[in-house]
């Protein structure tokens, strides 16, 4: 790869791990509310403990949905950050063979 095309493929990367990145972030950040609204749910429904409810809100297939989605969001971020940190490896260990050619031709004049 030329140095451009290596440059370009590694901020693809960083851009496809920032947009996972943020969607998994949202996701995760959403199960929250989801318990919450679901628990105050199930407590008016069940007339039940709040502790009690929160138990009966995790097992909603709604909840159970949205985190496994969640998951799988933060799954694919992950997978994305490993491409950009392989291409990051790439582009450094081009510039380290770059420097060392360089030093051996000024120490062959």
């Amino acid at each position: 790869m030329i140095p451009n095309d290596v440059y370009r493929a590694w901020v693809e990367a960083g851009n496809d791990w920032a947009d996972k990145h943020g969607a998994a972030e949202l996701l995760e950040g959403s199960l929250k509310s989801l318990k919450a609204q679901l628990t105050m749910e199930m407590r008016r429904e069940l007339k039940c403990s709040m502790a009690e409810a929160t138990e009966v809100a995790l097992t909603c297939a709604d909840y159970r949905d949205a985190f496994a989605a969640s998951v799988e969001a933060r799954r694919q971020a992950n997978r994305a950050r490993v491409g950009y940190e392989a291409i990051k490896a790439l582009f450094e260990a081009q510039r380290t063979v770059e420097a060392t050619s360089r030093a051996a031709m000024r120490s062959a004049t």
